[in-house]
């Protein structure tokens, strides 16, 4: 799958998500839908006192999230530490022994099935783990998947400043926020996303692209380049 497929897949599930209230409440649901999981929590780094919950689907998400804190182990931990996609299996006899003292968490929960962690990445190095889990039997992660949302959600949410990125992230924008303004307002209308996720729809694709916000924006304008959901 090639981003800009991906793109595509992810703008319709995004529009079809707009009822939630926040920005990353729509793009937690949205990445849950899309990985085909039963929940997801994002979590961030870009805070100056460490890492904090931006968003999640449910409590189990949650639950599983602070489980992972608490015994120091986890995908969570090691996506965080290795910069990788990582997969857990937690199914009944699975051959999976990593994180033992996780796993005597988790049984005690009762939760059985995979949890999936994606290190999620902005052009400026800031952090966080997109986690998602499966209840069940273990069912494969598309690669393709995976590295979008890395990307695209890694740039949407570790760059808001609601959740700790700072004024400056945002300053290459002034010189372009009129041409950005228009071409925002361009897929917020054609993609049927609130204002502030067709912008994160521009960031993605920039970072995607590796150009600038403005480069991007302008071919969105001028009918070069289309964020829209094919109909």
């Amino acid at each position: 799958m090639t981003f800009s497929d991906a793109l595509a897949r992810f703008t319709a599930v995004l529009a079809s998500v707009q009822s939630l209230d926040t920005l990353q409440e729509r793009l937690c649901e949205a990445c849950r839908l899309l990985l085909d999981a039963d929940g997801a929590v994002i979590t961030s780094e870009t805070v100056p006192d460490g890492r904090t919950t931006v968003a999640w689907t449910q409590l189990l998400s949650r639950r599983l999230e602070s489980l992972q804190d608490s015994s120091g182990e986890g995908p969570l931990i090691e996506s965080l530490a290795t910069g990788e996609v990582v997969v857990g299996d937690f199914s009944p006899g699975t051959d999976d022994d990593r994180w033992p003292a996780l796993r005597r968490e988790i049984a005690a929960l009762g939760f059985t099935g995979a949890l999936i962690a994606i290190p999620l990445r902005s052009e400026l190095a800031l952090r966080g783990v997109l986690m998602a889990h499966r209840e069940g039997l273990p069912r494969g992660t598309d690669p393709g998947d995976a590295r979008f949302l890395g990307a695209a959600v890694g740039t949407a949410v570790l760059q808001n400043p609601a959740i700790g990125a700072q004024s400056h992230v945002f300053a290459e924008v002034l010189p372009d926020r009129d041409v950005v303004h228009r071409a925002t307002h361009a897929v917020e209308v054609a993609a049927g996303v609130r204002y502030e996720d067709a912008l994160a729809l521009l960031r993605a694709m920039a970072f995607a692209r590796g150009e600038e916000l403005g480069t991007v924006a302008a071919a969105v304008v001028d009918g070069r380049l289309t964020l829209a959901p094919p109909r």
